[in-house]
C-alpha cells in the first residue's frame, strides 16, 4: 500500500491532495484484508531473552481465530458481550482485542497504571463479563473478582495452563481450536457493521471524573482511513509502539493503522530503552507525547553540544543552502551520526496528547526527521487534526482530517463533527447531551482556525484563568514557556483569587526542578525563581507568574503524560 499523492478530490482541504486509501467500514474488514494480503509479512514483534521474535500476519490471524472461538466458549456473545483487557503492550493484548472486535464483542481496555479502586469502578460500570490480564495484574484482579458478580471469567496472558479459577491464555486458544475442530468457527460465522460498538473507553480522569466513551467500528475505521489519507505512511513502515495500547491514540494509530497498512509494529521494552529499540528494529515511525519528545531532543542536543555547537550550526546552514539552491535535502547525510543511534531508518515522529514546543518540532526536522503534531480526543476516536508532511505549522495542531468538520463557538470552544465522533457516554445521557449537540462534539478545548485552515489550541476551557480585569490567561501557554528552561522538568500554573484564598489575585506555579541540572547544588529555589521570572518576562504582564512553589516529586500524570490538575488546584 505504498502511496503517491492522488488527484484532486472533494475532501482536499486546499493544501495538497490526499493520499489514496481503501475505505473500510469496520475493524473486522480491516484485519481480514491485511491478513489475507500480507500473510508472510511480520505484523508484530516483541523482545524476549534478548531477541526480537516476529509474529506474521498469518500467525496473527490463526491466534485471533483461536482466541475468538475461545471467547465464544466462555459465552461472550456479539453486541451484549463485554471483555476487559489490562496489561503491557504485547502480542497477547493485540490478539485479545482483535478476537473480540472481529466477533462483535465490546472491548473494555483498562489503563495498566490504575489502582485497585479505579479498576473496580471501570469493571462495575462497564459490566465486563470476562477479563484478560498479565501476571502483574492477577493479584489485583483475583481480589476484585470476589466483589464483581458480572466478572465470570478471568484469563492470564502469562499462564499456559488454568489454575485457581483463572484460565491460561494457551488454554483459551486450545478451547477455541477444539471448538473449531467440532465444526463451529465463530470467527468466520460472525459479522460486524460500522454501527456496532467496538470499545468502551474510560477517560483518563485529568479532571477527576471518568466517563465511558462508546466508540463504534465506524468511528475508529473512518479515523484510520482518514489518517492514512493525510499522513505519508506506507506498507514498508516499521512502527515502534511505546504509548499504552489502552489509550485511543496508540490503539487507533499505533496499532490498528499499521495493521491496515500491512506494516510492522514492534513493542518497546520501556521508555528508557526507546533509542536502543528504535535501532534494533530499524523503526521508521513512532507515535509519542510531548514529554517524550522533549526528553529525547534534549539528549540529542546535549550530545551535539559536546562535539561543538558551531559544527551543528554550520551543518544546518549547509542543509538550508542545499535545499534553497539545489532543491536537495542532505540533512540525513549531514547528521548521519544522530540517525545511526536510532538505527538509520527513523523518518517520521507524530506527536499527540498535548501541545509540543515548536522549537522541538523544528529541531527534529532540521536533523532530517519529519515531525508532525496532531490533536484529538478519545471522544473522536481520536484524531481531529494533524499537520501534514508538506503542509504544516509547528505551532499549530494541524489541518482537519478529510472527514472532519471544525468550527469555533462564540466562547472560543472547538466543536467537531464527523464519522469518527463517539456514539456517546455509556449509561450517562446527561453527559452525552452536554458533549453532543446537533451532531457537534463539544471538545472542551479553546482555539482558533487561521485563514489556511490550521487549528491552534489555546487551552482547556475549564482551566482558563480570568483575571480581575477580565483578561483570559491560558495556563498551558505559560507552562509551555516555563518548560523551555533546561532546569525545569515539570510545572503547573493556576490562578488564586481573593475569594478562595483571602489574598489578592495571583498567578501561581508549582515547579518541579530537573535534578540532573541541579546535581550537587543547593540553590534550587533561587535559580527557579529567577528562571521563571525571566521566562515569563517574554509574556504580557498580566500572564506572568507572581509566585512559585517548588516541588521535588514529579507531578502525578495520566498514562499519556497529562498532569492531573484537579489533584493540585483546590
Amino acid at each position: 500500500m505504498t502511496r503517491k499523492p492522488s488527484g484532486p478530490s472533494e475532501e482536499n482541504k486546499g493544501i495538497y491532495p490526499a493520499y489514496p486509501a481503501v475505505a473500510v467500514e469496520n475493524i473486522r474488514d480491516l484485519f481480514l484484508q491485511s491478513s489475507e494480503k500480507y500473510p508472510d509479512k511480520t505484523a508484530l514483534q516483541y523482545k524476549r531473552g534478548g531477541c526480537w521474535i516476529p509474529v506474521t500476519y498469518r500467525q496473527l490471524r490463526t491466534d485471533v481465530e483461536e482466541a475468538a472461538c475461545g471467547l465464544a466458549c466462555l459465552g461472550l456473545k456479539p453486541h451484549s458481550g463485554k471483555f476487559a483487557i489490562v496489561g503491557d503492550n504485547r502480542p497477547e493484548w493485540a490478539v485479545s482485542y482483535l478476537a473480540a472486535a472481529c466477533t462483535g464483542i465490546v472491548c473494555v481496555p483498562v489503563d495498566r497504571e490504575l489502582k485497585e479502586i479505579e479498576v473496580d469502578g471501570i469493571l462495575r460500570a462497564s459490566g465486563a463479563q470476562a477479563l484478560i490480564g498479565d501476571e502483574r495484574h492477577m493479584p489485583m484482579i483475583r481480589a476484585l473478582r470476589k466483589q464483581l458478580p458480572d466478572l465470570a471469567h478471568v484469563c492470564n496472558m502469562d499462564a499456559v495452563h488454568s489454575a485457581g479459577g483463572v484460565l491460561g491464555f494457551s488454554d483459551l486458544k486450545r478451547m477455541g481450536r477444539d471448538r473449531m475442530a467440532s465444526g463451529t468457527n465463530d470467527f468466520l460465522s460472525r459479522s460486524v457493521s460500522a454501527r456496532d460498538r467496538l470499545s468502551l473507553l474510560f477517560t483518563s480522569g485529568t479532571t477527576g471524573h471518568s466517563k465511558g466513551v462508546i466508540l463504534t467500528h465506524g468511528n475508529v475505521a473512518s479515523n484510520v482511513v482518514d489518517a492514512v489519507r493525510w499522513v505519508d505512511l506506507n506498507t514498508e513502515d516499521r512502527f515502534l509502539s511505546a504509548l499504552p495500547m489502552h489509550h485511543s491514540y496508540e490503539c487507533t494509530d499505533g496499532f490498528l493503522l499499521p495493521l491496515y497498512l500491512g506494516a510492522t509494529v514492534s513493542y518497546a521494552e520501556n521508555l528508557r530503552r526507546i533509542p536502543e529499540n528504535l535501532a534494533e528494529t530499524r523503526s521508521t515511525a513512532m507515535l509519542g507525547v510531548p514529554l517524550l519528545w522533549h526528553t529525547l531532543y534534549r539528549k540529542i542536543e546535549s550530545a551535539m553540544a559536546a562535539k561543538g555547537f558551531w559544527k551543528v550550526k554550520a551543518a544546518k546552514k549547509a542543509a538550508a543552502f542545499s535545499e534553497k539552491c539545489f532543491n536537495r535535502n542532505i540533512r540525513r547525510l549531514l547528521f548521519a551520526r544522530v540517525h545511526a543511534k536510532f538505527g538509520g531508518c527513523l523518518r517520521i515522529l507524530i506527536s499527540g496528547g498535548a501541545a509540543v514546543d515548536p522549537a522541538v518540532a523544528k529541531g527534529f526536522r532540521e536533523l532530517g526527521i519529519e515531525f508532525l503534531q496532531g490533536y484529538g480526543l478519545t471522544e473522536s476516536a481520536p484524531i481531529l487534526t494533524v499537520n501534514r508532511n508538506k503542509a504544516f505549522r509547528d505551532a499549530a495542531a494541524g489541518l482537519p482530517l478529510p472527514g472532519v468538520e471544525l468550527k469555533i463557538a462564540r466562547d472560543g470552544e472547538i466543536l467537531a463533527r464527523g464519522l469518527n465522533v463517539m456514539e456517546g457516554y455509556y449509561n450517562n445521557p446527561e453527559a452525552t447531551g452536554e458533549a453532543l449537540e446537533d451532531g457537534w462534539l463539544h471538545t472542551g478545548d479553546l482555539g482558533y482556525i487561521d485563514p489556511d485552515g490550521f487549528l491552534y489550541i489555546r487551552g482547556r476551557k475549564k482551566s482558563v484563568i480570568v483575571s480581575p480585569s477580565g483578561k483570559n490567561i491560558y495556563p498551558e501557554e505559560v507552562e509551555a514557556e516555563i518548560l523551555k528552561s533546561p532546569c525545569v522538568s515539570d510545572c503547573l500554573v493556576y490562578g488564586r483569587d481573593a475569594e478562595n484564598s483571602g489574598k489578592d489575585f495571583t498567578i501561581e506555579a508549582i515547579v518541579v526542578p530537573d535534578m540532573e541540572y541541579f546535581s550537587g547544588r543547593d540553590d534550587i529555589e533561587q535559580v527557579l525563581q529567577k528562571e521563571v521570572r525571566e521566562r515569563c518576562g517574554r509574556l504580557a504582564a498580566y500572564k506572568r507568574v507572581d509566585r512559585i512553589r517548588v516541588r521535588l516529586e514529579e507531578l502525578e500524570k495520566t498514562t499519556t503524560k497529562k498532569v492531573k490538575r484537579h489533584l493540585y488546584i483546590g
